[in-house]
């Protein structure tokens, strides 16, 4: 019996909780509540014991820190589109915003004549430059297909002819 549940577990999906109508609202309401029963807990111990549990406090920071991850503000700060622009000659890639009160993010641009290859993944983007194999990887908010039509409709169709775009 607790090998089935603990396989169960090693073996779970985020796709299969898509599958089961398991938005990111249900993800952050759920651990936003966590927080809160946690945030109680700490403050009635206080109470009645008149000493104060950090780490139930620490705990209950922590989670409304995580459920940030699931707010429609991250996912549009990290969008393919906020992330990832071209200016001229340029490609200009910006890192994964995590934080909610942080504006700007590290940023690199890439030459499109230098760019070879570029990989998409689930959240993900590899750009290999110059043909050798090195290259920047970039974490996005984003399916693959939705990644591989913005960063397509960036490039002309000479530029497509020369960079080999692909899924993983």
């Amino acid at each position: 019996m607790l090998f089935e549940i603990f396989h169960y577990f090693h073996t779970f999906d985020i796709e299969e909780m898509s599958q089961l109508n398991m938005t990111n609202i249900f993800y952050r309401n759920g651990i936003i509540i966590l927080a809160s029963s946690l945030l109680a807990v700490a403050f009635m111990s206080w109470h009645y014991n008149n000493e104060v549990e950090i780490y139930l406090l620490f705990l209950s920071i922590f989670c409304f820190m995580v459920s940030y991850r699931f707010s429609h503000e991250y996912k549009f700060k990290n969008s393919p589109a906020n992330l990832i622009k071209r200016n001229g000659n340029m490609i200009e890639f910006s890192r994964l915003k995590t934080v909610p009160f942080v504006k700007k993010s590290a940023q690199v641009n890439v030459s499109v004549s230098r760019m070879s290859t570029v990989n998409i993944g689930r959240n993900c983007l590899s750009v290999i430059v110059d043909g050798n194999g090195n290259g920047y990887d970039f974490q996005l908010v984003g399916s693959d297909i939705e990644i591989k039509q913005h960063v397509e409709s960036l490039f002309t169709e000479q530029e497509k002819l020369n960079i080999d775009i692909k899924s993983i």
